[in-house]
């Protein structure tokens, strides 16, 4: 799995104080997943006494690995 941040979000991470082994991990093992528009999932996990929202959507190629591009995440 790999996970990529387009850069307004790694912008938002900062401002919004976001753990990114708290995205990864509501990506990997979430609580509740659930899919949206347009292809995209969302899911929440609870860690830490917080829960986190993410919201992706995944891209495959044939020469690559599924990447799962964060259109956005914040803590609930």
């Amino acid at each position: 799995m790999h996970l990529k941040f387009p850069p307004h979000f790694r912008e938002r991470i900062v401002e919004r104080g976001i753990n990114i082994d708290h995205i990864k991990l509501a990506v990997r093992e979430p609580d509740t997943k659930e899919q949206t528009f347009e292809g995209r999932t969302r899911v929440i996990k609870e860690m830490d006494g917080k829960k986190i929202e993410v919201i992706y959507f995944k891209e495959a190629f044939r020469d690559k690995k599924e990447e799962y591009i964060i259109v956005t995440a914040y803590y609930l």
